[in-house]
């Protein structure tokens, strides 16, 4: 029970999805009468309901809760080996936990900032990477729930657990390492990347990506100019303006919308 628990908090603190799988009530010749099993995102489990067919019956159905982000209470009738009339039958709760969205900034100037300090307030938790070190950008870096400094950006990137469905904003301050950051952005399964570059540096980044194999398709996801026009120049304005679009993708809204 220890286990789970932990688990529990370390898929919380990683802002991964997952659910609780319990025994809520069995019959007949089950294998267990009582159990608790945790299903993660990926496909991972830990704990047991009892292995065999029913238990990956249920990872099947409880990553389908997962996806669909809704509790469920499923049940089973399985069918006696000797042939006999009374059946085996599993009810199983599931209850499924999904952390709050992940806010990506990569470049904690001016901008990134002000984006950093709206997260939280609208229901994001925010995670931080840059170049510098924490005492270049001591700001950025306590607005975050997350810092990682980079180096191999690409490579730092991709190695950091971030899970699918993330918000990306990438307002960096290197031509060179932004092109790095987005080839990395693109490569886990976003649910949003806005990138704020003018348009010279954005045909530019974009080149370059196409020589590496980057798809025009990708590219076309990207959202660039970034961020609703609110008709202002300020970081905080531009801040306003980047979040309101991305709440409009996470709402499921027209989110190509420049007012």
């Amino acid at each position: 029970m220890e286990e789970l628990l932990q688990a529990q908090l370390d898929a919380q603190r990683a802002g991964e999805a997952y659910a609780v799988v319990t025994i809520a009530e069995a019959s007949g010749s089950v294998p267990r009468k009582n159990g608790k099993m945790l299903v993660f995102f990926d496909g991972r489990t830990l704990g047991t309901v009892g292995g065999g067919p029913a238990e990956q019956m249920a990872k099947r159905d409880a990553l389908a809760a997962i996806d669909a982000g809704e509790n469920r209470f499923l049940h089973y009738n399985f069918p006696s080996p000797d042939g006999a009339s009374c059946s085996s039958r599993l009810s199983l709760l599931v209850e499924v936990f999904q952390p709050k969205p992940l806010l990506v900034v990569f470049g904690g100037g001016h901008v990134g900032t002000s984006l950093l300090r709206l997260a939280k307030p609208t229901g994001f938790r925010a995670l931080l990477f840059d170049d510098r070190t924490e005492e270049q950008i001591p700001e950025a870096v306590s607005l975050a729930d997350r810092f990682v400094r980079v180096e191999n950006v690409e490579r730092d990137i991709l190695n950091t657990s971030i899970p699918t469905g993330a918000f990306f904003v990438l307002c960096g301050h290197d031509h060179a390492v932004d092109g790095e950051a987005l080839a990395a952005a693109l490569q886990k399964s976003p649910r949003y990347i806005g990138m704020l570059a003018s348009r010279r540096k954005i045909l530019s980044l974009f080149a370059m990506l196409k020589e590496r194999g980057v798809t025009q398709k990708e590219l076309d996801f990207v959202h660039t100019p970034i961020g609703l026009d609110l008709g202002g120049e300020t970081p905080q304005e531009l801040a306003v303006g980047i979040l309101a679009q991305i709440l409009l993708v996470k709402n499921g809204k027209d989110s190509r919308v420049r007012l």
